[in-house]
């Protein structure tokens, strides 16, 4: 049963009137908890909270940067055209959805209103840490061998603040309770690139994926 402070106050969680702290014995349980989470503001934007997907119990867990509009509308993380790269990607080793965990490092889509809409942002240092409990969460329930990190922030989040994607991804590091962490490009960022760009990069991603095979083969 994992124990945590829902609050972000450095607390554990409040009970209500004469009951317990607040507690998961299940990723169910920590589901429905997280889709009415407001330590942050992007609770104000927000159409769902996006947790995560998967198996509990996974070897892998896949953790991105946070929900795309196409997550915001489905409450599914990676099920726009990032998610069909992805899917792509994760049968290069071997796997699909059913046997790794799907994730962000925020469960709500990060989002400013640019000429009278809603367009995507990078997560802020605030909102990130904000929800890292859930990530500590679900890492605790789901406790998977591996973490394949996709992108700069995902990198930062789980490795440290230094990590820096050009120069770091693709090689082993100590992620969230010494999990053996490896990042490299997030999806969406090599389907805005084109042509030659393109290719490079899904090529690095590639050969980054390879060294991820060959740590999960039995």
């Amino acid at each position: 049963m994992i124990q945590l402070d829902l609050f972000g106050d450095g607390d554990q969680a409040r009970p209500e009137a004469g009951g317990e702290p607040a507690a998961f014995d299940s990723i169910d349980a920590a589901r429905a908890a997280a889709s009415v989470c407001v330590r942050c503001d992007l609770s104000r934007t927000r159409r769902r909270v996006v947790f995560g997907l998967g198996r509990v119990g996974a070897r892998l867990a896949v953790i991105g940067e946070g929900p795309s509009e196409r997550d915001d509308q489905t409450g599914e993380p990676f099920s726009g055209p990032t998610g069909g790269l992805l899917d792509r990607w994760l049968a290069r080793l071997g796997l699909d959805r059913t046997e790794v965990w799907v994730t962000n490092a925020v469960r709500c889509r990060a989002a400013a209103v640019e000429g009278g809409r809603l367009k995507n942002r990078p997560p802020r240092a605030n909102e990130l840490a904000a929800c890292r409990f859930w990530l500590d969460t679900e890492l605790a329930l789901v406790r998977p061998e591996l973490i394949l990190g996709l992108g700069g922030t995902a990198g930062k989040v789980l490795v440290g603040k230094d990590f820096r994607i050009t120069a770091d991804r693709g090689a082993w590091r100590e992620g969230p309770n010494g999990i053996p962490t490896l990042v490299t490009f997030n999806p969406a960022y090599i389907l805005h690139l084109e042509g030659e760009a393109q290719a490079q990069a899904e090529a690095l991603a590639h050969a980054d994926l390879e060294t991820l095979r060959r740590r999960l083969q039995p």
